[in-house]
């Protein structure tokens, strides 16, 4: 019965996500094009954040989603998964950061109530939010040539 719900989860958050949010948010975001595509990124020097992004990507069996290219960096520098409960985590870190984006607080109301068992670890990363440096005025085009473990000590707090 717990897999199905799970399981359940799975899809209505999929679906909410690349069907509904993935789609509508595109039409308002304005950022900086990301210039690299997953062959360039490969290419980069081991350890820098474009290198470990093309290869996190790979072993995932994802690619570049264009638009949330600083978004799967954010997954990187923060070393949260790219799944449910790292989205959900990930999102929560970023509300202790004082993003007040509609999409964050979206996402942390709906995982808040459909992932009651990480109700715990959400307020972990909140907290961890609050400490961290906020992802504000980023060139992400310039950043994926820094090394990652560096970038985590700026971004990551102590």
């Amino acid at each position: 019965m717990i897999k199905k719900i799970k399981f359940l989860r799975s899809k209505l958050l999929e679906f909410l996500t690349h069907k509904i949010a993935l789609p509508l948010i595109a039409n308002f975001r304005k950022k900086p094009k990301f210039i690299y595509s997953m062959t360039e990124l490969s290419a980069f020097e081991e350890g820098t954040l474009g290198k470990d992004l093309a290869l996190y990507l790979n072993k995932m069996n994802f690619k570049l989603l264009p638009n949330y290219e600083q978004h799967d960096c954010k997954h990187i520098i923060l070393q949260y998964e790219m799944d449910e409960a790292g989205e959900a985590c990930m999102q929560f870190y970023f509300l202790g950061n004082k993003h007040y984006t509609i999409p964050v607080i979206s996402t942390c109301l709906i995982t808040f109530f459909l992932m009651p068992e990480y109700w715990k670890q959400f307020k972990v990363d909140y907290q961890q939010g609050k400490k961290g440096k906020p992802f504000e005025d980023i060139d992400y085009n310039a950043l994926v040539y820094l090394k990652t473990n560096d970038l985590r000590k700026i971004y990551q707090p102590c």
